[in-house]
């Protein structure tokens, strides 16, 4: 584990300890990073795969893709973290699960959604 796995795991222990409310701030969370996109999460997704066979695509960071793959990839997964947030109701963190999974398992297909959530590739 890399020193971004364990705060990532971490932070979303918390998250998911505290998810048990009406409110899911995981999904919130996700939810304003794929509106946004801040340069900062991109960086930690990217140290979060470091050593992994998912390399990079060398996106040049701070150029956001305005293409129509970003923007598809932006509101498919703005609708599923609006599910996940529907589903969050219910007495089990759906979506801390899933990202304690991510930062564990580090599968390939997460750092190829946020790379076509910020670059279109």
């Amino acid at each position: 584990m890399n020193s971004t796995q364990i705060k990532s795991f971490l932070f979303l222990t918390v998250l998911a300890i505290i998810g048990f409310g009406p409110l899911s701030l995981t999904c919130l969370i996700g939810l304003f990073i794929v509106v946004r996109r801040p340069e900062r999460f991109y960086q930690v997704v990217e140290n979060l795969y470091r050593g992994t066979a998912c390399g990079s695509m060398d996106c040049a960071p701070g150029q956001h893709g305005h293409g129509s793959e970003a923007r598809k990839a932006r509101i498919k997964s703005f609708l599923c973290l609006f599910i996940l947030l529907v589903l969050d109701i219910a007495p089990v963190p759906v979506a801390g699960s899933i990202g304690l999974y991510v930062v564990l398992i580090r599968p390939c297909w997460f750092k190829t959604l946020v790379e076509r959530i910020y670059y279109g590739v």
